[in-house]
């Protein structure tokens, strides 16, 4: 991003919490930013008040810019919530939001994203297969229609339920997203990159191995004395598909069941 540098602060596994203090030392006199994925792709984790708040307080405190990422922010499931960033008090004027319209609207072949600052006023940024267009305040009956998106809840349980029963530990239900992401069965020794390739070999199932959203802070001092191991333990599957799809992945996972004893 225009020559900065990332930090990365990794979240806690199983239930992917944030903690403060990882959070706090990664902050710098040259942190102009900070960038947070809520309802966040690939673990399904919806941030919680309080964790926002902390977020929202280091803002602040260092005078950052908040850069979220709120393209789910319409799917969420069990009652949860999702809670913009900018609105915690003194947020708005310092946060810029991306939203998507090809997530809301179930069309993710047609990218289409908006991205709102009140300090820079309102900047639009929506590409397609071809042609652009752009809104910069939604017409009344869009808005209506993006509180009646899609319910994935069903196909999140039913997903949830497939997977555990062919072994994968799933300790962490997504709260928002279509996406989930499963820990490889415990008794399995292979890592999710072949895991991945196996599965799509033996059961023509197609997952994204989990290490790919994992970074490392290399710089930082006793990085290397972590144990990231975990990091290869995770695959990310998408529920975002019809019944029929569902079904179809559901029986070719439940005959290929040796993957989980590979």
């Amino acid at each position: 991003m225009a020559g900065g540098v990332p930090v990365f602060v990794a979240l806690d596994p199983p239930h992917w919490t944030l903690d403060p203090n990882k959070l706090m030392k990664s902050i710098t006199g040259r942190t102009k930013a900070i960038v947070l994925n809520s309802p966040q792709n690939p673990t399904g984790k919806v941030f919680t008040k309080d964790e926002l708040e902390i977020i929202a307080g280091i803002c602040r405190a260092r005078d950052c810019l908040a850069i979220t990422d709120e393209v789910y922010e319409h799917i969420t499931f069990d009652n949860e919530k999702h809670i913009s960033l900018a609105s915690f008090p003194g947020m708005q004027e310092r946060t810029i939001i991306t939203s998507s319209l090809s997530k809301t609207f179930s069309v993710t072949a047609i990218v289409l994203y908006i991205l709102c600052s009140t300090r820079f006023s309102i900047l639009v940024l929506v590409t397609g297969a071809g042609w652009r267009v752009g809104w910069a305040i939604a017409p009344a009956f869009i808005a209506s229609a993006i509180r009646n998106i899609h319910d994935y809840e069903a196909k999140r349980d039913y997903i949830v339920k497939l997977l555990a029963g062919v072994g994968f530990k799933i300790q962490f239900k997504p709260q928002g997203s279509f996406f989930l992401f499963a820990e490889i069965p415990e008794n399995c020794p292979l890592s999710d990159l072949e895991y991945v390739k196996e599965l799509i070999q033996q059961a023509g199932v197609v997952a994204v191995p989990g290490r790919g959203f994992f970074h490392t802070n290399l710089s930082l001092k006793k990085s290397s004395e972590v144990d990231h191991s975990y990091q290869k333990r995770y695959i990310r599957f998408a529920f975002c598909k019809s019944n029929a799809t569902l079904a179809a992945a559901a029986q070719k996972l439940l005959h290929s069941k040796g993957l989980t004893q590979a």
